[in-house]
């Protein structure tokens, strides 16, 4: 494998092959006209699909929504109105679409529903039972969102709550999207956004669940915990295989291409890959250019010795152990600086620069922790 460049060095392709890689859920989104189904898609994932998406119409009535920047596809059907033969052709033609795509493979299928009724209305119609009942029957996993809980009183709000749960048990989860600060500080003891996401991650078969955490807004705690247990594990086996070639441990180049694959895979998973091309770059860049030199610094301050094996093993273990472990300290602090960035935009400040949260110092520093912390071998 040639020597790697930071100038000739493709960061961009490097994360469009990360993207290329990641299995994305199929998540159905239902309900009448005025449910307030943009609102749920825009509050969840961050911003409106069904904008900067590409709509792909499907079957009359409905529409796929996909990105290259969001790891879901969306299948928005188009709200029903009052009126018997309306509602009847709307039921019919959402259960033959879904029958249709059950016979694909797990890719092309449905793997959720999230039904949304207004609760504005204050009713719970035949029809949304209907359908959720429907969805149910073609063992989709369903959950009724309630939107707009800001217009109803708690009676009213329970009422809803118990004519859902009698008329078909699915799970119901109560949201607003109401814009004023304060009304959402009243509402918080009964709005069910975190157990609306957490349901809809739980019912995701586990190969489905890195695009489906990855395209959320915010969820930065759930973000950091995929990337330490999923995502980074894989680039640490790539290091240990590259070492165990064997190769001389001084030639780090060799690990680069994976801690760059790496540092694009959990920018990715941050969302911050969509913030600028300038900030991939100046993550990669330093990955490339820190990565070897973090090492060897390390080295000569005897770091090196709180790797659990280095020292009781030689030759080609010692490589693999060390190969691995750096590996997994830079997966680490690099995900540790992008949860601190991800926290400081979601609570409203402007990071200044990349390099208030990115740069050598930082990444030594949490690499260097990260080596203490697990000295005794744990979670390596």
């Amino acid at each position: 494998m040639s020597d790697i460049k930071v100038k000739n060095f493709d960061f961009q392709r490097e994360l469009e092959k990360v993207a290329a890689g990641i299995r994305k859920p199929n998540i159905l989104i239902c309900g009448a006209t005025g449910a307030g189904k943009s609102s749920v898609v825009n509050w969840v994932f961050g911003k409106n699909v069904a904008t900067t998406g590409t709509g792909r119409p499907l079957t009359r009535g409905i529409t796929e929504y996909s990105s290259k920047d969001i790891s879901v596809n969306l299948f928005d059907t188009e709200g029903y109105e009052i009126g018997e033969e309306k509602i009847s052709a709307y039921r019919d033609n959402v259960e033959k679409w879904i029958g249709e795509r059950r016979e694909g493979a797990l890719a092309g299928q449905i793997h959720e529903a999230w039904y949304c009724i207004s609760a504005a209305n204050k009713r719970v119609t035949d029809m949304d039972l209907s359908v959720v009942q429907t969805l149910q029957e073609k063992n989709i996993p369903t959950a009724v969102v309630l939107t707009q809980l800001d217009c109803v009183d708690y009676d009213e709000y329970q009422e809803l709550l118990r004519a859902v749960s009698e008329g078909c048990g699915a799970p119901c989860f109560a949201t607003s999207a109401h814009a004023d600060r304060a009304v959402q500080e009243a509402l918080a003891p009964y709005v069910q956004w975190d157990a609306l996401v957490d349901w809809a991650e739980a019912v995701l078969d586990d190969s489905l669940k890195e695009g489906f955490i990855g395209s959320l807004a915010g969820y930065v705690q759930k973000k950091q915990a995929l990337v330490t247990k999923k995502i980074i594990p894989i680039y640490t086996t790539a290091a240990a295989g590259v070492a165990a070639t064997p190769i001389p441990f001084s030639d780090a180049v060799l690990l680069e291409p994976i801690q760059v694959s790496m540092a694009m895979h959990i920018l990715r998973t941050y969302g911050l890959d969509k913030i600028s091309e300038d900030l991939i770059s100046f993550v990669g860049s330093l990955v490339v250019t820190q990565a070897g030199r973090m090492l060897a610094q390390s080295l000569t301050a005897g770091v090196l010795k709180m790797i659990p094996g280095v020292g009781t093993a030689a030759g080609i273990a010692v490589n693999t152990v060390v190969a691995s472990t750096f590996t997994a300290a830079i997966g680490a602090g690099l995900s540790q600086s992008c949860a601190n960035y991800s926290k400081a935009v979601f609570e409203g400040s402007k990071p200044q620069s990349y390099s208030e949260f990115f740069d050598s110092a930082i990444l030594s520093g949490f690499v260097e922790s990260w080596l203490k912390e697990h000295k005794n071998g744990k979670d390596t």
